[in-house]
């Protein structure tokens, strides 16, 4: 009741600014393009900016470019006969792949709606950026940048040998054979499965890559097998090239953007390089500059409400699964119990009408993922639930979204890893090396299988590697059971194997191929409610700041010391970080670390 009071009032004070509104959407001018500034970290959703950070600039940087925001200004765009054609300036882009392929579809979108679409690189650009951009019918990059198509690696480095040295050893279980978490603690060299997963996973990205590149007018196969010889490019020669249709600072841009098909013909075969080059630059001199608005404000004046509803309408909870899944992150405070709570909130709330799992978590603990998998279950027994991966949806993170209807995935997803590590240090060489005696007291035989203190005798291999199998076998019949194929089938599947989302489609890990787009048709697909209650349906994410957490039991040393490292590790290597930490919980892990094999995308 409070609530809608305020919204009254607040209504009330807004109403003598209405005709102001209407002017200023009256004077809106025709040929109008609409500018998408993209910042450099960009999620598919957002909380809506805080009032504080609308007035103070410092607090800016932090935010991210939302894919939905983008998905309703080009919506806007799209229908309204004023507008020419959308630019995207899109600076180095700190996302995954399958992030970048959302924002490429809101481009290709935009395009296939019939309006024009220019990407600037405004900073030059390397995979991702490019990978962007050649969706748009036009690519312009600032002059002197650098295009870095230098290619995709990985490399890992493996820790055995270092480790021996200082007599500590890794004592890890795992299953299956592409269970690779933890190997380059336990190995001095990558195993055949994590070399044959690596190369499926890598060969997917850059096939991508390059079909996007050669679907640029002037480009075919050869012609892009030669700029990664070539690897760096002057934005200037890469004009010439045809990888990009011009250059220009971003004061020159709408110039750039009111140019006729005749003023940006493609070069002429044969001519100086040096005048196709310079005409790239300036051949929009004499053109009136078109008239750009930013998207925000666009879409204030365009399609935003002035007036607040005074009852919250029905709605899609959105709730974001994103990092490691543990019972608390050093640094990140109680990562469960927020959401379980979100969980327990969308199925609560008779205004959600359905909830949507974005998970983007390489995984962690083994009782985390299944206590969230337990309240994904509860969920749906009100509501339908759809899962939507992001970047790394794999492991714990898959076992998660199991429990879902459905599972939608970017074909640049990574996923499955359906398997189970477990690991433990083993510091007894060094601590005989360092002269230091222990005695220990116990009341079991086993009481202190957890110290790192003494290598595992075969029995206490046999304890842990009977809990491993009974887990990995709950694992596979849960995903059997959510997929609606055989214990078999699914085990061929599993063994810890980590697929691209394509491959996860073909291999029915994955029911459809998309963004977060899909991913509401699909939920919207599943309501028993009219069309138009689906049409105005909009996503929100669903946040819980503050829960009650039991204390914790107090840590055993071996566990102290993970915590430890990981909190300094992980600032050089936040996802290594997370590794030392749930090592340090003692528990099994549903993890897949890609980036500890460091692959080098850019």
């Amino acid at each position: 009741m409070l609530s809608t009071v305020l919204r009254l009032a607040r209504n009330v004070a807004r109403l003598p600014l209405y005709p102001l509104r209407l002017a200023a959407r009256s004077r809106a001018p025709r040929e109008l393009w609409v500018e998408v500034s993209v910042r450099p970290r960009v999620l598919e959703l957002v909380q809506p900016m805080r009032a504080l950070a609308r007035f103070v600039p410092a607090l800016r940087p932090a935010l991210a470019t939302s894919i939905e925001a983008v998905r309703r200004a080009i919506d806007t765009a799209v229908d309204d006969p004023r507008v020419a054609g959308v630019v995207f300036v899109v600076p180095p882009l700190h996302c995954g792949w399958a992030t970048a392929t959302s924002l490429r579809d809101q481009v290709e979108r935009c395009r296939r709606a019939g309006k024009q679409t220019v990407v600037y690189l405004v900073r030059g650009g390397g995979h991702r950026e490019l990978y962007v951009a050649t969706a748009a019918e036009r690519v312009l990059a600032a002059p002197h940048a650098l295009i870095d198509l230098s290619g995709m690696s990985v490399e890992a480095i493996y820790l055995r040998p270092l480790l021996e040295r200082a007599g500590v050893s890794v004592e890890r279980f795992a299953r299956k054979e592409y269970k690779t978490a933890w190997e380059s603690f336990a190995l001095d060299q990558m195993s055949e499965g994590q070399r044959e997963q690596l190369e499926a996973l890598l060969g997917s990205l850059d096939r991508a890559l390059r079909t996007a590149l050669a679907s640029r007018p002037r480009l075919d196969d050869a012609a892009v097998a030669s700029l990664f010889e070539r690897a760096w490019w002057q934005t200037e020669d890469a004009v010439d090239v045809g990888l990009l249709d011009g250059t220009c600072y971003e004061d020159e841009l709408p110039a750039r953007l009111a140019e006729s098909p005749a003023d940006r013909a493609a070069p002429v075969a044969g001519a100086d390089p040096l005048t196709q080059r310079a005409g790239a630059v300036v051949a929009a001199a004499d053109p009136q500059p078109a008239k750009v608005e930013r998207a925000g404000r666009y879409q204030a004046l365009r399609r935003r409400p002035f007036f607040e509803p005074l009852r919250t309408p029905p709605y899609i909870a959105v709730v974001a699964i994103r990092g490691a899944i543990a019972e608390e992150i050093p640094g990140r405070g109680p990562m469960r119990q927020k959401v379980a709570a979100a969980l327990r909130t969308a199925r609560a709330d008779e205004r959600a009408l359905g909830v949507l799992l974005w998970v983007s978590s390489p995984g962690g603990s083994a009782s985390a993922s299944d206590a969230l998998y337990r309240e994904v279950e509860r969920v749906r027994e009100k509501k339908p639930v759809v899962a939507y991966f992001g970047d790394v949806a794999a492991s714990g993170g898959y076992y998660v979204a199991a429990g879902a209807d459905a599972i939608v995935a970017q074909p640049s997803s990574l996923t499955g890893s359906i398997g189970v590590v477990s690991a433990r240090l083993d510091a007894s060489a060094l601590l005989e090396r360092l002269g230091l005696h222990t005695e220990v007291i116990r009341t079991a035989p086993h009481a202190d299988m957890g110290s790192m203190r003494r290598p595992l005798s075969d029995d206490e291999r046999a304890i842990w590697d009977r809990e491993l199998d009974a887990f990995y076998e709950r694992f596979v019949s849960l995903v059997s059971e959510g997929r609606g194929d055989s214990l078999e089938a699914t085990e061929r599947k599993a063994r810890g194997r980590v697929y691209s989302g394509a491959a996860a489609a073909e291999a029915s890990l994955v029911d459809r191929l998309g963004g977060l787009e899909v991913a509401l048709d699909e939920l919207k697909s599943r309501l028993d409610v009219s069309d138009a209650v689906k049409a105005r349906l909009r996503p929100r994410l669903v946040h819980v700041q503050d829960v009650d957490v039991p204390p914790a039991p107090p840590p055993s040393s071996s566990a102290v010391g993970a915590v430890m490292s990981a909190t300094a590790v992980r600032a050089l290597a936040p996802e290594l970080g997370d590794l030392l930490a749930l090592l340090g919980a003692e528990d099994r892990v549903l993890y897949y670390a890609p980036l500890v094999a460091h692959l080098r995308f850019r």
